[in-house]
């Protein structure tokens, strides 16, 4: 559907069974779900997709041993299960992943506490996945990491993915479900009579006055801003306390991680992983204090960047990495509940919460791994308004392949089928038949620079996945301004002759587009005013190295 034929469906005065304030990753695993029990069902998100904490967290699909070694047992416990259960129904796109701990003299964790504890995370997991290795085989495993009093390192398996990609295919298979989801709509109140929630008034792009959406139930799913949305103007049940995770992104040739390298920081002894992600090396993440606006873009602070580079030359001091080596940055803002009381913000819980008032359901908090089993708690508290079966069938929450699905595609390498199946799920056919046939085939084959991403995916993006801003395409559609120099301005014009057919927009749209993106990169999503060495260069000096497809 085009935009225009999404904003005359919510003009035409229907009743929805629900509507989801919230494009992220909770917001859009309950879109999920209900359209799968065949509710009729709506989300607004007031940015784009995915635009919030869902595109910038660490990509870990994992339990949390530091959770469990807080006490949080059953929180790791629901995770790893819901982590199982994700390797198994997103396939391609929930990756198993190898992590690894050094262990040094007289340095905790000592290798016999900490393999006690996998030995409980494997119990939970129902497998048996962890190894301690001596420190010669250690060091052909992590190659480089610092050897001084190294007695050897853990090895265990957790999971990654592509967290702004798990939501689009979460929307894109509830819409063919029958859902609908709508970004750059913001809901500015909600609608009442007398004390019960009957709808939202929203103001969409694109949309000159503000609509009237009515609905049996509203679902609060807006994460961080969760407690800013009440009836009345009434105080929330809970209290969010925003804080911030940022990392930042090297080539992968300057630091080769195989497996995640977790290593606990020297000044605080918090848990920072070094990680393969998009074919670049990520570092991360933080845990402070977010206090600045949340309507504009998180970034990282001086103080944080520094903290992650202080943390490399601790694990891998022989690399010598530097600021001039860093590709780009980003930081999210994760939905912690505040638990009261001068807690330090890595020791505040990451449950989530329910609350429900008449016509209203709030759910705050949470972990990205458990997603699902959110979606399923909030349409077990609304059964009853919706006309639900008391017991709600367990399924996958992805829709399962067909034979034609899962067949090869064309002649593609292996890696890019994979990437194809990963984003597009059951659409995958569809995907391949329009993108990648046909005398372009070739060329949108290609991948873009070192990136993983083909040029087919540009194309499909900008023509079925409402992208409305260029950063949509580049920093949440796509990972090339997270992953490539300088945020990909260089394959500006490339990128605007592959997708220009397909948006709207003319030649002064584009150049307002590339300036906005210009800017927003600029301020957010690269390294911290002052932070190279000379105090004067603002970018990177990275060269683009092709990097080896596994």
């Amino acid at each position: 559907m085009t935009r225009k034929q999404r904003l005359a469906q919510l003009q035409d005065g229907r009743c929805w069974d629900m509507v989801i304030i919230g494009g992220g990753i909770t917001g859009a695993g309950i879109l999920k779900l209900a359209s799968q029990l065949k509710l009729k069902v709506l989300l607004l998100e007031q940015k784009d997709f995915a635009w919030g904490s869902s595109s910038r967290s660490s990509k870990m699909v994992h339990g949390g041993l530091r959770y469990m070694a807080q006490g949080q047992v059953k929180l790791t416990l629901e995770s790893v299960r819901e982590r199982q259960k994700l390797l198994s129904e997103a396939q391609d796109l929930v990756t198993s992943q190898s992590f690894v701990m050094s262990h040094y003299k007289g340095e905790f964790p000592w290798p016999w506490l900490f393999n006690a504890l996998l030995a409980i995370y494997d119990v939970f997991a129902g497998i048996r996945a962890h190894k301690f290795w001596s420190k010669v085989k250690f060091l052909s495993l992590v190659p480089k990491v610092k050897e001084q009093k190294l007695l050897g390192g853990s090895q265990f398996s957790d999971a990654l993915t592509e967290d702004a990609r798990l939501v689009q295919r979460l929307l894109q298979e509830a819409k063919l479900l029958g859902a609908q989801a709508l970004n750059y709509a913001k809901v500015q109140e909600l609608i009442t009579s007398g004390d019960r929630v009957t709808g939202v008034k929203v103001q969409a792009q694109g949309c000159a006055s503000p609509l009237d959406i009515k609905a049996k139930v509203v679902i609060n799913a807006t994460g961080a801003w969760s407690d800013s949305l009440t009836v009345n103007k009434q105080a929330a049940p809970f209290k969010m306390r925003p804080l911030r995770g940022s990392h930042i992104i090297l080539p992968s040739w300057r630091l080769p991680a195989a497996s995640v390298v977790s290593v606990l920081h020297p000044d605080d002894k918090r848990p920072v992983q070094i990680y393969p992600w998009q074919n670049v090396t990520v570092v991360g993440t933080t845990d402070v204090e977010h206090n600045r606006d949340l309507e504009l873009e998180p970034k990282i602070s001086r103080q944080e960047f520094d903290y992650l580079l202080r943390c490399i030359d601790h694990q891998f001091p022989a690399l010598k990495i530097t600021a001039q080596d860093v590709i780009s940055s980003y930081a999210g803002v994760r939905p912690v509940i505040a638990s009261g009381g001068l807690i330090a913000p890595s020791k505040e819980k990451r449950e989530h919460g329910i609350w429900q008032s008449p016509g209203l359901l709030t759910v705050a908090g949470g972990k990205l791994t458990t997603f699902k089993l959110i979606a399923r708690q909030v349409l077990a508290e609304l059964q009853d308004e919706l006309g639900l079966e008391p017991d709600l069938p367990e399924q996958p929450i992805f829709e399962k392949h067909g034979d034609n699905d899962r067949q090869p595609i064309l002649n593609l390498p292996r890696h890019i089928q994979k990437q194809v199946h990963a984003c597009y799920g059951v659409l995958s056919r569809a995907f391949s038949e329009q993108m990648l046939a046909g005398d372009k085939s070739k060329m949108l084959c290609q991948t873009i620079s070192y990136s993983r991403h083909i040029r087919a995916e540009l194309v499909w993006a900008a023509k079925y996945e409402q992208v409305l801003h260029l950063d949509d395409l580049l920093l949440r559609r796509t990972r090339l301004g997270n992953v490539l120099p300088h945020g990909a301005l260089d394959y500006l014009d490339e990128i605007k002759e592959l997708c220009a057919g397909f948006l709207p927009w003319d030649d002064s749209r584009w150049q307002l587009e590339i300036q906005r993106y210009r800017r927003i990169w600029q301020e957010n999503y690269s390294c911290p005013e002052g932070c190279y060495d000379n105090g004067l260069d603002k970018s990177p000096h990275v060269t683009a190295v092709p990097v080896t497809q596994q």
